[in-house]
């Protein structure tokens, strides 16, 4: 079964090990995506996010941007056999008969443009196809859910309704639009959210956020949005983490099961239709206790989606189908 992720966090992990003077081999690593992975794994497609934690005081967030878009391309030049970037609605239509792995960039936190629409052009110029307003800190975009350090470690945590987009967040918006760069409601809080819904003019993407009924951690979609965003022709990618999946009231030790991948993804797709759902492993950015621990296990995904009632072929769009419609439709 093919895999189309929408999102990771390997390249920010790139990064740390070689600021670190301890870079990481990409074809082979300890991390969650690596090359042999993703070929174990049967991938059509990896999102690699530049993410950026604001809470590192002292890194300039477009300069943190910059390096992990260098390692990208780096990435693309050695193993130039095996990975080829997707930019356009073309390039991903000749994808499946090039025999190699799409990478497509992506943006985790878009204070990475410090509120200036030239950086935001600039991205899009580098192969930027999609980015989150905010990661888990306020900016001049728009605010968050979770602040880290505070409603992180609060079950159930109570979501910000009352703080959306900033005047320059809408203008961000406007201009990603106007881009077809993908905007990514992930972490952006639920004031934000709804403001998207409301301006919007063209489908958007939560690219690794769950149900919130099904677990009630703030990072998850209300069942409000999750209805919207299908009327929207929007895209969900469906988040391995566990805190986002395990309903469980003892928070200290929480799992991320196969079998509670299938109810969120079974109550995605009964509230936002059948072609909302995709998988968005956040892959490199959680750890814990993983029934899907890394990229090469998701064959074993497909299988378990199978025995938990899926049919084949709605594994198959939420595998890759409903992830290459929507970005063939939206780049």
């Amino acid at each position: 079964m093919r895999v189309w992720d929408l999102h990771c966090d390997t390249l920010s992990e790139l990064r740390y090990a070689e600021n670190d003077g301890k870079p990481l081999s990409f074809r082979k690593n300890q991390l969650q995506i690596d090359l042999e992975r993703l070929r174990r794994g049967d991938y059509l497609l990896q999102c690699f996010a530049c993410f950026v934690n604001l809470g590192r005081k002292k890194e300039n967030p477009l300069v943190s941007c910059l390096e992990q878009i260098d390692i990208f391309y780096r990435l693309l030049e050695e193993y130039s056999e095996d990975l080829v970037q997707i930019r356009t609605p073309e390039d991903i239509r000749k994808l499946p008969e090039s025999g190699k792995i799409g990478a497509m960039l992506t943006v985790e936190e878009g204070a990475v443009c410090l509120d200036d629409l030239r950086m935001l052009r600039n991205l899009y110029r580098l192969g930027v196809r999609m980015m989150t307003l905010t990661w888990n800190y306020e900016n001049g975009l728009a605010s968050p859910n979770i602040v880290p350090g505070d409603a992180m470690q609060v079950w159930p945590c109570e979501p910000v309704t009352d703080r959306g987009l900033t005047e320059k967040g809408r203008a961000f918006l406007e201009e990603m639009e106007r881009l077809h760069m993908i905007l990514d409601v992930s972490h952006l809080s639920d004031g934000g959210i709804m403001d998207v819904l409301e301006l919007a003019r063209r489908p958007f993407a939560a690219s690794h956020s769950n149900a919130r009924s099904k677990c009630g951690h703030v990072r998850n979609l209300t069942d409000e949005m999750i209805r919207k965003m299908g009327e929207k022709g929007c895209i969900v990618g469906l988040n391995y983490c566990a805190s986002f999946l395990d309903p469980s009231a003892d928070r200290s030790h929480v799992r991320s099961t196969i079998h509670d991948m299938a109810v969120h993804a079974r109550y995605l797709m009964n509230l936002g239709g059948e072609d909302l759902l995709a998988l968005g492993s956040d892959f490199d950015g959680i750890e814990g206790d993983l029934e899907i621990a890394g990229a090469q296990d998701l064959p074993k995904l497909a299988e378990g989606l199978k025995k938990e009632g899926f049919t084949e072929r709605e594994i198959e769009k939420i595998f890759y189908k409903n992830a290459m419609r929507f970005f063939e439709e939206n780049l």
